[in-house]
């Protein structure tokens, strides 16, 4: 057996034969230097065993026993025919049944008059003996008075028993002297964190589980989650110095002729907040620098007008522009929108997965030769086949919907494009350093004048007809209303029987209405057409899942009814509500509860309906659900710390990113080596992501 590295792999380590090492491949530990890093997510005191008389006091609770094994059998259980091996514990003062499920091969392990240390939940059976069901065991060979330790617990890694995953980390643990620490002392210390080796030492097989411990801001702990936001911190930010090495070649010129054409296309007069992120974006545009710049704001808040400016100036400068969006129908919201703004004085046109063969190869040609000066596309936008003649600025509309690599590939069809990624999910500053500590940051927080407050109810079941009756009579003074399903992703896997048993019932309830249906799932042209129709005023009640969650803009729509909240995040909640209060009608947005809503669930609809704006919504969501849930799964990559909470530690977040800019502008070349030294460790897929 060779002598273990931080670099050996697993397969090496006791107890690893191929079967674990592939299983743990799986769990992305492949070296010793992952075992390391492979934290409990608990643990367990287990130094202080009960008296099985006294298990009457400790019921549900877990708990250490010890004591000997007076009977042992293995047996078939009658119901679901589940292989049952039971054994009987007796300590002196009683005796407990343990139970365990489908691991036959106990049966040579666990024999008669073995002593035993078994730590696992009490449940009273109601009779005979107390019952513990796979309580986690070991042989105890020592005297009766021996003290026991604190159990790490680890995430379970396929068939892996715990006892196992335990004694691969112990091994692990034993090349702790000859790991180097990757943080020079003089940064240890402006960081205020203790050694590595100490610090995971302390992880893996702590002395004691006082408060701080378990508050998870013990020195092991914050010389974790530090050494974590550093180097995230600082990747992110070596990478945007050597980008910004390099210069644009493209002159951007503002002049007062372009200013007259924005004047005569804008719909509106301009908020101040959108004139404030307008002349942080032309600053960018008109730099030496590529810009790298994330737009946000609230529903409805006016990025899109904003983004169509920002086109306007690099369209008049000479280059082309591309616009990604996450669904058709945003696709065709902005096509429409933006073409009847700009009068066929620009040449808009869209790209999406539904284009036939023939204007795919126009759309082709049009980019090539640069005749096309405004593309609108959803992910066909990022086909190989697709190229521009000068590229010169890209946008990702609700950025959060794509993955960064979708972004990088249409960043890479132009030469050094400039950067504008928008999102109407509003991301509390926490959140957005942690995921874009690379770009400028602009917030949209103003909204355009004459947007109606929208009046937000939860309703339980019990209120359904009465919501059914409010929603009849304001259609009957000629509202809309749109009624959502909670299909969340949209796949072929999944069945739109919710939906179409609810457009269903819909269609009894209210026989006097128009109604139509939407999902994902129907065809560009007929999504649109339906769209369209409910636009003009041909449809009273639209049945639909998310697929209107963003985009969508009918003035006459006033009423938003959620069936099953519950089972929404808040962000997602806000997103739809956003698609009323855009006339001058007073809109609603009501939220109905399921059956047997959780008490939890229902202060979190409560917080919703309190929040005044989108940002408040976002902080609620992101403390309840954390941020890779926050984010969806699209992005839960990006934020992979094994220990940093963005929300908890967001003080940790900013002085890591203050001691990053310092250490960067400090020593540039020594920053580099220190980050490729970083890397050498499990770190968040962000840090390294691009």
């Amino acid at each position: 057996m060779p002598q273990l590295t931080p670099d050996t792999p697993v397969t090496f380590v006791k107890g690893v034969g191929e079967g674990r090492a592939r299983l743990l491949a799986d769990a992305g530990i492949e070296t010793v230097r992952d075992l390391l890093w492979l934290f409990p997510f608990r643990y367990e005191d287990r130094r202080h065993p009960v008296r099985i008389a006294d298990l009457g006091h400790s019921l549900d609770v877990p708990v250490l026993l010890r004591g000997r094994v007076v009977s042992a059998v293995s047996r078939v259980s009658p119901v679901k025919r589940l292989q049952l091996f039971e054994a009987i514990l007796e300590d002196g003062t009683g005796s407990v049944k343990l139970i365990w499920f489908n691991q036959r091969f106990l049966a040579d392990q666990i024999r008669r008059g073995d002593r035993l240390a078994v730590f696992g939940a009490p449940r009273a059976s109601g009779y005979g003996p107390v019952t513990i069901e796979s309580p986690d065991w070991e042989k105890f060979e020592g005297d009766e008075t021996e003290e026991g330790a604190i159990v790490p617990i680890y995430q379970k890694i396929g068939n892996i028993p715990p006892k196992a995953l335990r004694k691969m980390v112990a091994s692990a643990l034993e090349i702790l002297p000859h790991v180097s620490d990757p943080l020079p002392e003089e940064l240890r210390a402006r960081l205020g964190v203790i050694g590595l080796a100490e610090a995971l030492r302390a992880l893996h097989q702590p002395a004691e589980l006082g408060e701080e411990f378990l508050a998870q801001r013990s020195p092991a702990h914050l010389r974790v989650i530090l050494q974590e936001f550093f180097t995230f911190q600082l990747a992110l930010r070596v990478r945007r110095a050597k980008e910004e090495t390099r210069t644009k070649t493209r002159r951007i010129d503002v002049d007062d002729e372009l200013r007259d054409e924005v004047r005569r296309i804008l719909p509106f007069q301009l908020t101040r907040a959108q004139k404030r992120v307008l002349r942080e974006i032309a600053g960018d545009l008109r730099s030496d620098r590529p810009m790298y710049r994330l737009l946000q704001g609230d529903v409805g808040s006016g990025k899109t007008i904003v983004a169509l400016i920002a086109a306007m100036i690099m369209i008049r400068s000479g280059y082309q522009v591309a616009l990604l969006a996450p669904t058709e129908i945003l696709v065709e919201q902005h096509f429409r929108k933006i073409s009847q703004l700009v009068d066929g004085s620009v040449k808009v046109a869209r790209a999406t997965g539904s284009m036939s063969a023939g204007e795919r190869r126009t759309l082709q040609a049009g980019l090539r030769e640069g005749f096309i000066q405004l593309v609108i596309g959803t992910h066909a936008l990022l086909e190989e086949k697709i190229g521009f003649h000068a590229l010169g600025l890209a946008i990702v509309d609700e950025q959060h919907r794509f993955g960064v690599e979708q972004r990088q590939k249409l960043f890479a069809k132009g030469d050094e494009p400039d950067i504008l990624v928008m999102t109407a999910t509003p991301i509390p500053r926490s959140l957005a350093l942690a995921i874009y500590g690379d770009l400028e940051l602009s917030v949209i927080d103003e909204l355009p004048p004459g947007r109606q407050k929208i009046k937000t109810a939860v309703r339980s079941p019990s209120d359904v007809e009465r919501v059914y009756g409010f929603i009849d009579a304001q259609i009957g003074e000629g509202a809309q209303v749109y009624i959502v399903y909670p299909i969340i992703e949209e796949s072929e896997k999944l069945s739109l029987k919710p939906l179409v048993q609810g457009y269903e019932a819909m269609q009894q309830r209210f026989p006097n209405r128009r109604l139509a249906m939407l999902h994902g799932r129907m065809k560009g042209e007929e999504k649109d057409e339906t769209m369209q129709r409910f636009k003009r005023g041909e449809i009273d009640i639209l049945v639909a899942t998310t697929v209107i969650e963003v985009g969508i803009d009918v003035a006459n729509a006033s009423i938003m009814l959620i069936v099953d909240a519950d089972r929404f995040g808040l962000s997602q909640l806000h997103q739809l509500r956003g698609r009323v209060g855009r006339g001058e009608r007073q809109s609603y947005c009501i939220l109905l509860q399921g059956e047997g809503t959780a008490p939890q669930t229902r202060e979190r609809l409560a917080a919703f309906v309190k929040a005044k704006d989108g940002f408040e919504v976002a902080e609620h969501d992101l403390q309840l659900r954390g941020p890779g849930e926050f984010l969806g799964t699209r992005q839960s990559g990006a934020l992979r710390f094994r220990m940093g909470h963005i929300v908890r530690d967001y003080a940790l977040m900013e002085r890591a990113r203050t001691i990053a800019i310092e250490q960067l502008s400090a020593d540039p070349r020594r920053s580099e080596h220190l980050v490729d030294a970083l890397l050498g460790l499990p770190l968040p897929e962000a840090a390294a992501r691009d």
